[in-house]
């Protein structure tokens, strides 16, 4: 890939000028700050919706940047309309089952169901999650706080009940691999994907969603940029030059390469 088509994926643009669309996990937090102090450097850039500056990777580095007054950050702006852009979300998995006992013990409605009649209701905003459980090799399904909400509503809800669950560890895996989990005989929530508009629409209104709320697949995506923060400091066309003068030494050095093939990255 020629030093042209990566420059033109980048710009540099006030950190003021962008929109979070998640909220940030505060250990998270503290270790990427500490991170970025060590290393003196933003890893990656940001990935934005190049309409409205809404942030669709990288809350995190977002919240580190204001925190320490860096006024200028690298981004990789999208179209967000594009549709290979994919946006999924991110299950809430336990290792030992849940029970529909847990859910009861903190007021919350269970109701058991088929599978296709749970996942309906939970798209069409009719109930929070769907408790899915392997069981004989079949799925038993359970809906959770059936009811009717609109997107603000179902958002706060989602982030009441797991809250309340805090006694059990939950991790998060990504949708398209909730067979895997239930295969593994773990038990998963299954809740609503955010559509794009609904993205944009809270992130601008400055209601975004809670961590992990949102997983989105980005073509030819640009890692480990390793900007230094003290170029941000400058102005931007000073930051881009400098920016521009770093990648022509390491990409005519041959340091570039693009995974065709998912790939997994260790933080």
């Amino acid at each position: 890939m020629l030093l042209t088509d990566i420059m033109s994926k980048l710009e540099i643009v006030e950190v003021s000028s962008l929109y979070p669309h998640e909220q940030t996990i505060s250990r998270n937090l503290k270790r990427l700050q500490e991170s970025m102090f060590n290393l003196g450097q933003l890893v990656d850039p940001l990935i934005t919706d190049k309409k409205t500056g809404v942030v669709l990777d990288g809350n995190h580095r977002l919240a580190v940047l204001k925190t320490i007054e860096i006024p200028n950050t690298v981004i990789q702006s999208v179209d967000y309309s594009n549709n290979e852009i994919g946006i999924g979300t991110w299950l809430p998995v336990s290792e030992n089952h849940l029970s529909t006992a847990d859910f009861e013990k903190i007021g919350e409605k269970a109701e058991s169901v088929d599978f296709e009649t749970g996942k309906k209701a939970v798209d069409s905003l009719q109930a929070i999650f769907m408790m899915v459980k392997p069981v004989d090799g079949k799925k038993e399904c359970t809906l959770i706080s059936s009811d009717s909400y609109d997107v603000t509503a179902m958002t706060e809800k989602q982030k009441s009940i797991i809250s309340s669950l805090n006694h059990i560890p939950l991790e998060y895996y990504a949708d398209d691999r909730m067979d895997i989990q239930l295969n593994k005989n773990r038990t998963v929530l299954y809740r609503r994907s955010y559509t794009k508009d609904e993205v944009v629409k809270e992130a601008l209104a400055g209601r975004p969603f809670p961590p992990k709320s949102t997983r989105h697949t980005i073509p030819d995506r640009i890692i480990r940029l390793n900007m230094r923060l003290g170029w941000l400091l400058e102005d931007k066309d000073s930051s881009y030059s400098l920016l521009e003068e770093m990648l022509k030494h390491r990409v005519y050095a041959g340091n570039v390469r693009r995974y065709s093939e998912p790939v997994i990255v260790i933080y």
